[in-house]
């Protein structure tokens, strides 16, 4: 072999290397991207499943609240309308005492207004004996 025909086998040669090594890294490369776009969508997969599950506990703990809510403001309303009751009762019972009293003070007021006449007639009007 003549030194211009070994320049050329050493020439292809490196030319079949260098082609193998870009088809294997090609080849790598997209296998690389298959497996990584793959775990990618897996993810993403799993995330909306995530956001999907946790809607759906925020949509019923919400409902339970407004269960909850509706069940204190019945219990307090009911409670409302028995303080409502029972001060009713007590504020007729404090005004049927009050003008009870109020009727006998009158009652009072007028003996003791013809108490006072009385005796302002006796000591004006007629002269004490002496």
């Amino acid at each position: 072999m003549t030194e211009p025909q070994v320049w050329v086998l050493i020439g292809t040669f490196a030319a079949a290397v260098l082609g193998g090594m870009t088809f294997s890294t090609n080849l790598i490369m997209g296998s690389l991207t298959k497996v990584i776009t793959a775990n990618t969508d897996r993810l993403e997969a799993r995330i909306d499943s995530l956001r999907a599950e946790s809607m759906a506990e925020s949509r019923v703990t919400r409902m339970e609240l407004h269960s909850v809510e509706a069940g204190l403001n019945a219990k307090i309303d009911s409670v409302e309308a028995g303080l409502n009751a029972k001060i009713d009762s007590v504020e007729a019972g404090l005004k049927a005492t009050i003008d009870s009293v109020e009727s006998r003070l009158r009652g009072d007021l007028a003996r003791i207004d013809a108490d006072v006449a009385a005796i302002t007639k006796r000591v004006w009007t007629d002269p004490p004996a002496t």
